[in-house]
C-alpha cells in the first residue's frame, strides 16, 4: 500500500520544470486511456449472444406480414409451372420432426405425412444442413430445398411434380427446371424470414 501512495505522490509532485511535469501528465493520460479502452472491450465481450433463430411458425405468429409474403411466393411458384402438383413448406423445429406450415393447393397430398424424417433420409438431411437442394427419396418426382437461417436450416420447401421435367428426369440437377424454381423460392423465403429481420 505504501508503494501505491509513493507512486501517487510522485505523479502529483511538481517537477523541476514544466516540460517534465507535462510529460508525466501525458503519460498518465495515455495509460488511463488504454486502461479505459481495454475495460470497454472487456465489458463489450461479456454481452449475451443472441440465441438461435426462431422457428418458422413463431415468425409467422409474431410477424404476419412475413407470412403473407411467403404465401405469395409459394402461390406464385405453384401457378408458374403446370407440372407442379403441390408445394409444401415445413418448419423444422428439431432434428427429427418436421411440421407443415403451408401448402398449395390447399387439399394436396402431404409428401411427408408422418411428421418426421424417415430412415433413409440421412443424405437428404445432410444436404439441407449444408444449405443444398436435393431430392427426397420418394416415388414421386420432387425437389426439396432448405430454408436457411443465419447459421442453420430451419425449414424445408418441397415441390412435388406431376411428372419430372424433360431436361432433368431425376430432379437432381441444380440448374435445371426441376430444382431451380424450388431453390429460388427457398432463397427468397430464407431472406424474408431470417435475413431481413429489421426491415418490414
Amino acid at each position: 500500500m505504501k508503494a501505491v501512495v509513493d507512486t501517487v505522490k510522485k505523479i502529483i509532485s511538481p517537477e523541476q520544470n514544466w516540460s517534465q511535469f507535462l510529460m508525466k501528465i501525458i503519460g498518465v493520460g495515455v495509460v488511463a486511456g488504454i486502461g479505459f479502452a481495454g475495460f470497454q472491450v472487456y465489458t463489450g465481450s461479456q454481452e449475451e449472444e443472441e440465441g438461435p433463430d426462431d422457428a418458422i411458425e413463431v415468425i409467422f405468429d409474431e410477424k404476419p406480414e412475413k407470412k403473407i409474403q411467403v404465401e405469395e411466393i409459394l402461390n406464385d411458384l405453384t401457378r408458374s409451372n403446370r407440372d407442379i402438383n403441390s408445394v409444401w413448406l415445413y418448419d423444422w423445429p428439431d432434428a427429427r420432426n418436421i411440421v407443415p406450415v403451408f401448402n398449395s393447393p390447399q387439399y394436396s397430398r402431404d409428401p411427408l405425412p408422418s411428421g418426421y424424417w424417415m430412415p433413409g433420409d440421412e443424405r437428404v438431411i445432410g444436404s439441407f444442413v449444408l444449405g443444398s437442394c436435393t431430392r427426397l427419396d420418394r416415388k414421386f418426382p420432387n425437389a426439396a430445398c432448405p430454408i436457411m437461417g443465419k447459421e442453420d436450416a430451419w425449414g424445408v420447401l418441397v415441390v412435388e411434380y406431376i411428372k419430372a421435367p424433360e431436361d432433368d428426369p431425376l430432379c437432381i440437377l441444380p440448374n435445371k427446371s426441376c430444382v431451380r424454381p424450388a431453390k429460388v423460392a427457398s432463397m427468397k423465403i430464407s431472406e424474408i424470414l431470417y435475413l431481413l429481420e429489421n426491415k418490414k
